[in-house]
């Protein structure tokens, strides 16, 4: 569970800040569980499913422009909470509205920021930072992400939505 990752991440952690002072020699096999609880939340199996469909979800919704591949990603009851916009409920979470490409918008992800720590029983929460692109603007929207995915006999689905702290930065050169 995530708990449990967390405190044995905490646990190591100590240990090994405790084994730098001491000047002990950390073993090979040490350093690799260390490594291991480390990046755990940010490679792996569920980690690739999950960033390959966070690719198709926001080519559907920025590129593509595709309703109905865009709804497939979403379950029933999926909820949107947006901190500039509201939140949105079911059917409203599952339709497009106008192209972003069209209005010269896209999405860029920053790969480095994402996150996914499965949920027993349920599927994974899938968290991370995006940039918003308008061509021709001299600043950039910032924003963080959370995904609640469900597993489902149909794959996977997202059933909650967050997405906050949008703030218009100069772009990064």
């Amino acid at each position: 569970s995530y708990m449990t990752l967390k405190s044995s991440i905490a646990i190591i952690a100590l240990l090994f800040s405790s084994l730098a002072f001491s000047q002990t020699a950390i073993t090979g096999s040490e350093k690799q569980l260390l490594a291991t609880a480390q990046d755990s939340s940010r490679a792996g199996k569920l980690f690739d499913e999950l960033a390959r469909l966070d690719s198709e979800l926001f080519n559907a919704a920025f590129v593509s422009c595709d309703q109905k591949k865009f709804e497939v990603f979403f379950t029933e009851d999926a909820e949107f909470y947006h901190d500039l916009a509201g939140a949105k409920f079911g059917p409203a979470v599952r339709t497009l509205g106008p192209c972003p490409k069209d209005k010269g918008l896209s999405r860029v992800l920053n790969r480095a920021s994402v996150q996914v720590f499965p949920v027993e029983g349920y599927g994974a929460i899938q968290t991370g930072d995006h940039t918003f692109v308008q061509n021709g603007s001299k600043t950039v929207e910032v924003a963080h992400f959370v995904h609640l995915w469900r597993h489902t006999e149909n794959g996977w689905k997202i059933a909650r939505v967050l997405s906050f702290g949008h703030e218009q930065v100069a772009p990064k050169k």
